[in-house]
């Protein structure tokens, strides 16, 4: 079993949303989400964390992925939230 900080696990999320940030259409959260799922499977069956929690809330201007986090049994969750800015249309009439 190898040893990962949260901020090592904090920094892999932020770079799965890099590509959707300001693009993510309101409401569609589902691509992101099994993406974390997924990413967070993996290192639970790796043995490197031993539970998680993915939950969403939806803004005007912003998605927010509420994940905890468990790295040890004895140590209590985690919380990061990040934060996916939303598709806006441009204001202006051309």
């Amino acid at each position: 079993m190898s040893k990962i900080s949260i901020n090592d696990i904090k920094y892999d999320l932020l770079k799965i949303i890099e590509p959707y940030d300001s693009v993510l259409e309101r409401g569609k959260t589902k691509p992101i989400y099994h993406l974390f799922v997924s990413y967070l499977n993996d290192m639970r069956k790796a043995g490197i964390i031993r539970e998680f929690n993915v939950n969403t809330s939806t803004r005007d201007a912003a998605t927010t992925f509420d994940v905890s986090v468990k790295v040890s049994a004895d140590r209590t969750p985690k919380k990061l939230k990040i934060h996916v800015g939303t598709f806006q249309a441009p204001w202006c009439n051309a």
